[in-house]
């Protein structure tokens, strides 16, 4: 197997005897357009903030599956043989890159070794600082593997981090289609103006906000929490469907712990049971849910990622304000 790896972009290429060449930071060349199994280059993706950002910038150009179900558990899921049987036909495959694709990659790796030798692997997290994971949600695993240390594979939930992403998978892109390329740039460039004026708005939420900090039972939000200034906080007693109603003991010891935190709003993956939001409101909180972005998306009401950061500003606005 034969690698190079970039400052900005990671490729594995698959199989031996083709030629690759590097060129400076933003991209490199395997081979020419060519290699692209037909007018669009085929694209399988991990999970859904890739397969947008792909979209995105190859727009007429590319042919986006990702792989994770929609609603689905990261830690949990692993592709079908059906999802490797389909990969031996893609150009691209995008990985998150951060521990999500570890138990079963090697597997999809070796095969792709011998069935599809032309496919660029592209690692979505090169040049990005990973941070710790804060919890790892996974009830089928011993608690010996739950507490192993793991880096966290959020950080496309940041737009600062999502920019870097844009340029790694742009510059894939135009190394797998090179005649495309002037059309890549510039819908990547127009992403980042997105993701900038998002950046923005964060930041000027994050400034005025009342509470500073997001709590959530849902691991996800640390590095949108640090790069705007504001507290994560991980409590692990409960989550949008499980609370200990029946154990008075431990509901006021999850009260006790939600008093030293500096909040009125508790941020869930999704819509909290209507359970939970009644124990929460006899707290004296309100339950809001912060979308991310894993899964595949439904294409009858797709989101893109902007969206989707747009609808998290104005709920992450409306919880960090509330009295």
């Amino acid at each position: 197997m034969e690698k190079r790896w970039l400052k900005s972009l990671t490729f594995t290429t698959l199989g031996l005897g083709l030629a690759v060449t590097t060129v400076a930071l933003t991209g490199c060349d395997i081979g020419t357009s060519s290699t692209v199994s037909g007018d669009k280059v085929k694209v399988y993706t991990t999970m859904a903030a890739e397969a947008d950002f792909a979209k995105q910038i190859g727009k007429d150009h590319v042919d986006v599956t990702t792989w994770l179900p929609f609603d689905t558990n990261v830690w949990q899921w692993a592709p079908t043989l059906a999802d490797q049987k389909n990969l031996e036909s893609a150009d691209m495959f995008i990985r998150n890159g951060v521990h999500v694709e570890d138990r079963w990659w090697s597997q999809v790796e070796a095969e792709m070794k011998i069935k599809n030798k032309k496919l660029a692997v592209v690692d979505a997290s090169t040049g990005i600082d990973k941070l710790q994971l804060q919890r790892f949600v996974n009830p089928d695993v011993s608690d010996e593997e739950r507490n192993k240390p793991r880096k966290d594979p959020y950080f496309y939930l940041d737009p600062v981090n999502a920019k870097k992403e844009v340029d790694t998978i742009e510059a894939a892109l135009e190394a797998k289609a090179p005649k495309f390329k002037d059309d890549f740039k510039k819908n990547a460039e127009d992403l980042k103006k997105q993701l900038d004026d998002l950046d923005k708005q964060f930041k000027d939420m994050a400034s005025k906000a009342k509470h500073k900090e997001i709590v959530s039972p849902y691991p996800a939000f640390q590095y949108l929490a640090q790069q705007y200034g504001l507290k994560n906080y991980v409590p692990d007693t409960f989550n949008a469907t499980k609370f200990p109603w029946d154990d008075p003991a431990k509901s006021e010891a999850i009260k006790a712990d939600l008093a030293k935190h500096d909040l009125k709003t508790v941020f869930f993956e999704q819509d909290a049971a209507p359970r939970v939001k009644e124990f929460l409101f006899e707290m004296g909180y309100v339950a809001g849910a912060l979308g991310t972005y894993q899964g595949g998306q439904d294409p009858t009401g797709y989101k893109t990622y902007v969206e989707t950061m747009k609808a998290n500003l104005k709920v992450l606005d409306e919880g960090l304000n509330a009295n």
